[in-house]
């Protein structure tokens, strides 16, 4: 029985409304759509996918949207007397008429068109055809001159004075009555069974028994005016409700019977809508609220009496009733006295509802739109939404859950995720997606047992079969065709390399003031151009491609300088996406100061004057040295307003990894070391030395002096810590321990002796007196850190660096005092002098000693001051244990 009734179903169009005239999916583009002429006389594809056109007034080339006249001369892509694919058949003379056929590769049916229109065969040598197009069903003209299939599958015939047809599929197909006067359709019914449609019109009803295919009908003025609803178990216990009331429609028992209208069993108020649930109980909305009719025939009123219910919907073990308060629930055993609200809707009349498998209600209003009403949460959708009216007259969920919606100006399909929780996107179906009858009629629509969907309009009904959507395999060819520059047409030339066959600038560069572009691009689509849907993303900018949009063109402002590549994609009216974007690279350049030579050189101008007022400051007598403050002050507040310039100011200053610390938390936190030696170094009289120069002078020996000890920390890997004066300090095993830390530091000690001497031997040959230097050093824990709020310094502290500068106090011009604690790590690399116990400040008694050389096995000159390869070789075992 299932098989019978699914192979029937579709002949139920027919069947059911078989006095109304059918209406096919055909869209009719004429002179006034763009067509050159009225007359198509052949029709071709090229390579691209565009349509070609041949009429009596001119080529044109068409793209599923618009009509574009092709220049004479240009070369139609197939010869004229053959512009078919190569299963058409040319047409033949019987000298009566000429006929031209077609044989369809992706559905193998035969189509034949002549003078009187088009017939489609199920295969060539069929008897009968399974349909036929001619002018009273959609054909511009019966007068047919060509036929043609593009590469999607849609059927393209051209007429004689009737333009170019477009004919897609019979997934959409309307009914209406041509003169007859139950053109609207008001309410709908199908059996439980599925063996019973009936359709109530305005003044009769059309029914079929299935699979018998046994139809009928009636007609004249009911009692109490138009049926609204129609409501029961089974065949032989069906209720009709009008204006007046429930009356019985008997004689559907059996296919044999003679319909007629029944006695009234109810007779207090209209009917608006009704249901039947899984038990055989009818349920009707009516102007006095709600009434039930039992099995047995029985009827009760369910509720208040006080409010009008104008809509209902099943819900678990409740029906739910929408009324013009809001909506409410009542339990299906008719158990409640009063109904039980849920959904307050103020001044919004509910107008129909439905309820989903995921319990979502959705409800229809007369003038506020569609609302779901959700776990006690509501969500809107309106005009503003892309509906197109708020005055919502039907609502129905298909076979996969999605939710149809019909206004007075057209239907909607709101395309919903798994779970029923997001709306992904709303498609509207009107004129234009073959939906003639645009203006639903309140609660006439139904789900069919195949999974069609039925809708009553003012123009008749509408059968929507999904399974017979055309699936389009090819997908939107993607093209940028405009761009604007603030929304302006502008001489590209200036900025680009030169301008492209497409009218788009080529290796366009725009300055940056030139940062506001406008994007225009289209998807070629022939089966349906309205259906074609977009994503675009602009590299250089967009992480992730944008949500899926319908308009074809988008606008960026604002953008930075940089390297941008506009892409967009394409999706048909099938899903399918085209798999290359389209795309468009350009450049937006950087204002001249923010280019990197710019930059660079202002970081390298900013730093060397730095520097030199750095070097400056602390020779400077006390006027001159709170001078220099206030421009170091004022270059620094420059300095921090670029993040480049301020880093490298900073690893100037502070050691790597406090400079990394510092930029992370706004702060550098102290350490303590276990383990460091620290050197002190001064030149011995220099206060008697500085009153014979000029303090310039003063600060140039003294630089020549500390940037060759500067060159030797380098080589030495020990931190200079500051210079006080003629006082030269560093660190070695800061900022990063380091198990050679004491024989770097009398390495270092050591090359600063030779250093010295060799440049005091230069000052002696110029006439000038020499500067002896005394240098001390000691080892052991300290704590290291910056100190300072706005002028930041990397300092020690603690009894080892006090200790170290005893040693330089204490020792001896060209030599290099130590303590013990230095004395242990390097006893066995260099040879010292004992000077037995000196008595330090505050500390008493410290042994130490002069280190005199090197020991001749590590020494790689005559007087041991330089490490020879074996002793390097030998630190550089000892670090990287």
């Amino acid at each position: 029985m299932l098989f019978l009734r699914t192979i029937a179903l579709p002949c139920l169009c027919l069947l059911v409304l078989r006095a109304m005239a059918q209406q096919y999916d055909i869209r009719v583009f004429g002179v006034e759509d763009g067509l050159p002429g009225s007359t198509v006389t052949a029709i071709a594809q090229d390579s691209t996918g565009f349509l070609w056109v041949r009429t009596d007034g001119g080529d044109c080339r068409f793209d599923g949207r618009n009509f574009r006249d092709v220049p004479l001369g240009s070369s139609f892509p197939i010869p004229t007397p053959l512009a078919m694919p190569p299963t058409a058949i040319p047409g033949v003379d019987d000298g009566l008429r000429t006929t031209c056929t077609l044989v369809s590769p992706r559905t193998n049916r035969y189509w034949q068109g002549t003078e009187t229109g088009v017939q489609v065969f199920p295969q060539r040598k069929a008897p009968e055809p399974l349909f036929k197009l001619y002018w009273g069903n959609g054909l511009g003209s019966n007068d047919i001159t060509c036929l043609f299939e593009d590469s999607s599958g849609v059927m393209w015939i051209g007429t004689r004075q009737g333009g170019l047809n477009r004919y897609i599929s019979d997934a959409v197909l309307q009914f209406g009555r041509e003169g007859g006067s139950y053109a609207k359709v008001m309410s709908m019914y199908r059996s439980a069974a599925g063996d019973l449609r009936i359709m109530a019109g305005e003044n009769g009803i059309a029914y079929a028994h299935l699979p018998a295919g046994i139809t009928g009908s009636m007609e004249g003025l009911w009692p109490g005016g138009t049926i609204r609803a129609i409501m029961g178990p089974g065949k032989k216990q069906l209720y009709a409700g009008n204006d007046e009331g429930i009356f019985h429609l008997e004689g559907f028992g059996s296919p044999h019977e003679n319909p007629s209208i029944g006695p009234f069993i109810y007779q207090e108020a209209p009917v608006f809508a009704a249901l039947t649930d899984v038990r055989g109980s009818s349920w009707a909305a009516t102007g006095k609220g709600l009434i039930t009719i039992a099995p047995t025939s029985e009827w009760l009123h369910v509720g208040q009496d006080t409010l009008a219910a104008c809509a209902l919907a099943f819900h678990g073990d409740s029906i739910l009733i929408g009324t013009h308060q809001g909506l409410y629930a009542a339990p299906l055993d008719n158990s409640a006295a009063n109904w039980t609200p849920i959904f307050h809707a103020g001044k919004e009349d509910i107008t129909c509802l439905a309820v989903d498998r995921a319990d979502n209600v959705w409800i229809g209003t007369a003038d506020a739109g569609v609302v779901r009403y959700r776990n006690g949460t509501t969500q809107r959708w309106t005009k503003e939404s892309g509906l197109a009216s708020d005055r919502i007259r039907q609502l129905l969920l298909d076979a996969y859950q999605n939710l149809w919606v019909g206004t007075d100006r057209g239907f909607h399909l709101f395309e919903l995720d798994e779970l029923q929780e997001q709306v992904i996107d709303i498609t509207s179906y009107g004129t234009a997606e073959s939906f003639p009858g645009i203006e639903a009629m309140p609660n006439a629509c139904m789900l069919d047992a195949d999974s069609s969907l039925w809708f009553g309009t003012t123009r008749g009904t509408i059968r929507f079969d999904p399974r017979k959507v055309l699936m389009d395999p090819v997908p939107p060819r993607t093209r940028i065709i405009d761009l604007t520059l603030f929304f302006e047409h502008p001489d590209w030339t200036p900025w680009c390399d030169s301008i492209g066959r497409d009218g788009l600038p080529i290796a366009l560069r725009l300055p940056h003031a030139k940062n506001h572009l406008t994007f225009s691009f289209s998807g070629l689509s022939l089966a349906y151009p309205e259906k074609v849907r977009f994503q675009y993303k602009l590299d250089g900018r967009d992480a992730d491609w944008s949500p899926i949009i319908r308009e074809d063109q988008v606008t960026f402002s604002g953008l930075e300088p940089g390297e941008y590549t506009f892409l967009v994609k394409a999706r048909n009216g099938s899903g399918v996406w085209n798999d290359e974007p389209a795309r468009f690279a350009f450049v937006i350049t950087p204002p001249f100061w923010a280019t990197t030579p710019f930059r660079a050189t202002g970081a390298a101008v900013l730093l060397l004057g730095f520097i030199g007022v750095q070097r400056l400051r602390d020779r400077r007598q006390r006027k001159a040295r709170e001078r220099l403050e206030r421009i170091v002050a004022t270059r620094t507040q420059e300095l921090t307003e670029e993040k480049h310039r301020s880093d490298t100011l900073l690893l100037n200053i502070l050691p790597e990894t406090t400079a990394a610390e510092l930029k992370e938390r706004g702060s550098a936190q102290a350490r303590s070391y276990a383990d460091c030696t620290v050197l002190f170094s001064d030149f011995q009289g220099f206060t008697v030395l500085s009153e014979r120069y000029e303090a310039t002078g003063i600060v140039t020996e003294l630089d020549r002096f500390f940037r060759a000890f500067d060159r030797i920390t380098d080589k030495y890997g020990t931190e200079k810590i500051k210079t006080i004066g003629d006082a030269y300090m560093c660190a070695s095993g800061v900022p990063e321990p380091s198990p050679t830390h004491a024989l770097d530091a009398v390495l270092m000690a050591l090359e600063m002796l030779n250093v010295v001497d060799h440049i005091n031997a230069q000052r002696i040959s110029e006439g000038d007196p020499a500067w002896p230097i005394r240098i001390g050093l000691n080892s052991g824990p300290l704590i290291a850190g910056v100190v300072g709020e706005k002028k930041f310094a990397y300092d020690v502290w603690g009894d080892t660096v006090n200790l170290a500068s005893r040693m330089e106090s204490n020792g001896a011009p060209g030599r290099v005092n130590v303590t013990g604690n230095v004395m242990r790590h390097v006893e066995a690399y260099v040879i010292s002098e004992a000077r037995g116990k000196v008595n330090i400040k505050g500390k008493g008694e410290v042994e130490s000693w002069f280190i005199d050389r090197l020991r001749p096995e590590f020494s790689a000159d005559e007087r041991g001051r330089t490490a020879n390869t074996e002793l390097m070789d030998l630190r550089q075992r000892i670090r990287v244990r």
